[in-house]
């Protein structure tokens, strides 16, 4: 019995760990061999258990912005570019819908 409790709580760990390497991401944009400072703004997403994360550039306008949602149940991720800072990001199919 304890040896099945260690080994879910090593699974869990695991797929956390798995979720939160895409946030860990470098924070910088390479842009004609500038670099240029990148916020990310993290929320939970609509239905199941996950999060997404808003890339905005701190210093300079920007025609699109780059969304990835996570889902850690089904492990999945996916990325797309909104015209808007607005959208919608729904678990487990990581799916993300521009505004």
């Amino acid at each position: 019995m304890t040896i099945r409790l260690v080994g879910a709580a090593i699974v869990a760990g695991l797929t956390i760990s798995a979720a939160h390497a895409a946030d860990y991401s470098v924070r910088t944009t390479r842009v004609m061999s500038a670099v240029q400072p990148e916020r990310a703004i993290s929320r939970l997403a609509e239905q199941g258990i996950g999060y997404s994360v808003l890339h905005e550039a701190v210093a300079r306008p920007q025609r699109g912005y780059r969304v990835h949602v996570t889902c850690t149940i089904t492990e999945t991720f996916r990325q797309t570019y909104c015209p808007t800072p607005q959208y919608q990001a729904y678990c487990p199919s990581a799916a993300i819908v521009c505004q």
